[in-house]
């Protein structure tokens, strides 16, 4: 039996009374599927051309668009590679031809049988689309993108009305509109995509993007600190919303006061400031935060101004919209010079039940990792309509297997592929080993930062407790550091 939209409301504590980010621009259009079809070639079968490592078995895959490994300068693939090996995943690197996502999604639901966990799309990779209806006040009927179609890769997602379900026109219209089986995420998903920032060229301003992000997992920033910037509409709820972000970096600036938020104070002395972390809550669309009483911050402020910031959730209606042209998120991670990543929704809606984010990022997990046990924590109970309206168009812009709280738990090191670092077996059931090339000290953390094992040049496994661990071995005035998993 098909499972649609028509469920019942139930009651959802913090989403009965928090107001939902939206587009409040009364001629605002959104693009439409068929407008991203069109712009874009036919669909052809599917077909995976091996770039780099074995994709059969592998933990974590690269999939990249046509011509993008080309534009990439001389080695800044393999050096991406091998900085994700050093955290402890394996990886490989695919391209893919411009197929349908129904394909994609059947050949990544194979690979994740086989081990995959966590996939970053690189270029203009297809996207599926989903409707979903109006059924509270002060919402809409829309039409998005959404990349939860591929983090659930066992779901049964069904196209069973032209139009939304309530118009009761049956048939296919190629958006999604029901849902039934089990919804729970199987892998993480991010999105790496310069082509929606029209005026810089998109294959230097991805060269630049991975550039910058070995250079952050060298050196990351010596004095992380968030700003928990929060619009009128839920200045009620910042000291919440900034102490869910202090369990990621401690030092968290909360500007709540109604009188205090603007589109001027952000521009002219939040975003200069050198935040780590930025959090605005703000009503907006794909290129703006709509604040009250104003003026507008744009996209195109976010490419002249530069905001020297690495991360961002953006709670912030359709700010990650990646199939709009100069997509804010995109912009703030893609197109300045220090982005690295951000989470953000593809329409109304954004992130609530902070915790179940920032904690886990706390305690030294991935963007993907993160994001996927806050999907997880979501789902108990079941998916709600309302949880739906919230949440179906969230994704992550940027590289999903980056720490932010590597540095800050001074577990870094240098990410290097190691001859001189050896981890194996990887993942261990209780035993296993770690050994450096030469003398060095060797020393293991939990995910919380705690030394729980030393040694030098070989260092015994045996006798953790399951879980996840860091290593970082020293010799002379070299330092790598990689991850690896006990299993029970």
């Amino acid at each position: 039996m098909v499972f649609t939209l028509s469920m019942v409301l139930l009651s959802s504590g913090v989403y009965d009374y928090t107001p939902i980010t939206r587009n409040l621009d009364p001629g605002y259009v959104p693009d439409t599927r068929e407008e991203y079809l069109a712009a874009r070639p036919p669909f052809v079968p599917l077909e995976v051309t091996p770039l780099a490592g074995d994709v059969r078995g592998t933990q974590f895959l690269v999939v990249l668009t046509g011509g993008v490994a080309d534009s990439l300068a001389p080695g800044l693939l393999d050096q991406w590679m091998a900085d994700i090996e050093a955290e402890g995943l394996t990886v490989s690197a695919v391209e893919l031809s411009w197929s349908t996502p129904e394909e994609i999604r059947t050949w990544l639901s194979g690979l994740h049988s086989e081990g995959l966990e966590g996939v970053v799309m690189v270029g203009d990779v297809p996207s599926a689309w989903a409707a979903l209806e109006d059924y509270a006040n002060e919402r809409s009927n829309e039409t998005f993108p959404t990349d939860y179609f591929f983090w659930d890769l066992d779901g049964e997602w069904s196209d069973d009305w032209t139009g939304y379900p309530a118009g009761g026109v049956p048939g296919p219209d190629g958006v999604y509109d029901g849902w039934t089986g089990d919804l729970f995420p199987e892998i993480y998903v991010g999105r790496i995509l310069t082509h929606v920032i029209l005026y810089g060229n998109q294959y230097q301003l991805m060269n630049d993007y991975l550039t910058r992000l070995h250079q952050w997992r060298l050196e990351g920033d010596p004095d992380p600190h968030g700003l928990c910037y929060v619009d009128d509409d839920w200045s009620g709820w910042g000291v919440g919303y900034r102490n869910s972000m202090q369990l990621l970096y401690p030092d968290v600036e909360l500007v709540s006061q109604v009188d205090s938020t603007n589109g001027t104070d952000y521009r002219q002395d939040r975003l200069p400031a050198g935040y780590t972390w930025i959090s605005p809550f703000v009503h907006s669309g794909p290129t703006v935060h709509q604040w009250s009483p104003g003026p507008a911050t744009t996209s195109g402020h976010i490419w002249t101004d530069q905001p020297p910031s690495r991360f961002f959730n953006l709670f912030a209606c359709s700010n990650a919209r990646f199939t709009s042209n100069w997509c804010m998120g995109c912009v703030y991670v893609f197109g300045t010079q220090t982005g690295l990543a951000a989470v953000g929704s593809t329409k109304s809606g954004a992130m609530l039940q902070f915790n179940q984010f920032y904690g886990p990022l706390g305690q030294g997990d991935t963007f993907g990792t993160a994001m996927f046990k806050w999907w997880e924590y979501i789902q108990q109970g079941g998916f709600t309509q309302t949880e739906m309206y919230w949440h179906l168009g969230m994704t992550i812009l940027g590289d999903p297997t980056i720490v932010p709280a590597m540095h800050f738990l001074g577990i870094e090191g240098t990410p290097a592929p190691a001859p001189f670092l050896s981890i194996g077996p990887n993942p261990a059931f209780g035993s296993g080993s770690v050994a450096i090339t030469g003398t060095g000290l060797i020393s293991v953390f939990d995910i919380s930062g705690r030394s729980v094992a030393r040694g030098f040049s070989t260092l015994s496994l045996r006798g953790l407790t399951p879980g996840v661990y860091l290593v970082r071995a020293e010799s002379g005035d070299e330092a790598v550091t990689g991850r690896f998993t006990v299993l029970r």
